[in-house]
């Protein structure tokens, strides 16, 4: 990692106790249960100051430095575990990283600009909302901006489509949709020319009925 990468760094403690009512009795005290896994150690079971996370969280910083007793060890965030109403965190997965290994991450796509087929009346869906990323792990982006001023309706943007900062790579398929718009919603399908008459069904028999009244 080069010398002027500085990454974050929060206090954790070591956890001596575990299960619910402990974990409970730490939140309760402002601090967040947490597990540091991987690099084919053990886990270490933990908690941070749950200002100290939010504060990460809302810079979206995803890479950084945990101090467990004076142990410091390079981390980056893979889960968080909210509460029903999405107001407290409950729990979080760090994994243990070196800042400038390669990792894998779920990065979410942000929509640019507007569509003119969806100015048209056309409607505008996006099937992807995250893309699946192989980049530097202090390299991680915010997100991957996807611009769509150029969209008319019946046109789509792939994945193969889509720009990562150098030295990325997207693990989805290449033909995935990730936004494309869609034709108005009661507008005939090809084939179906407007104003045109249905046919009338065969009637079969009628002018032997009427012979015969």
């Amino acid at each position: 990692m080069s010398d002027d990468f500085v990454l974050q760094r929060i206090s954790a403690s070591k956890r001596e106790k575990l299960g619910s009512i402990e974990s409970r009795r730490i939140r309760r005290a402002g601090r967040i249960p947490a597990v540091v896994y991987g690099h084919e150690l053990e886990p270490a079971h933990i908690s941070v100051d749950d200002h100290d996370l939010r504060d990460l969280i809302k810079n979206r910083e995803r890479v950084f430095e945990i101090d467990v007793d004076g142990k410091v060890e390079e981390t980056i965030l893979r889960d968080l575990q909210w509460d029903t109403f999405g107001s407290y965190i409950l729990h979080v997965d760090l994994m243990r990283i070196n800042a400038s290994e390669r990792v894998t991450v779920e990065v979410p796509v942000t929509l640019r600009g507007t569509s003119p087929g969806a100015l048209d009346g056309g409607v505008l869906e996006q099937p992807l909302h995250t893309l699946e990323l192989d980049c530097l792990a202090h390299s991680i982006p915010d997100s991957i901006p996807v611009r769509i001023n150029s969209l008319e309706i019946g046109d789509a943007i792939h994945v193969s489509d889509i720009e990562v900062p150098r030295g990325s790579k997207i693990h989805n398929e290449p033909e995935m949709v990730v936004v494309h718009v869609l034709p108005p919603q009661g507008v005939p399908e090809l084939g179906e020319e407007e104003g045109e008459a249905p046919e009338e069904p065969e009637v079969i028999g009628e002018s032997e009925e009427s012979t015969e009244e």
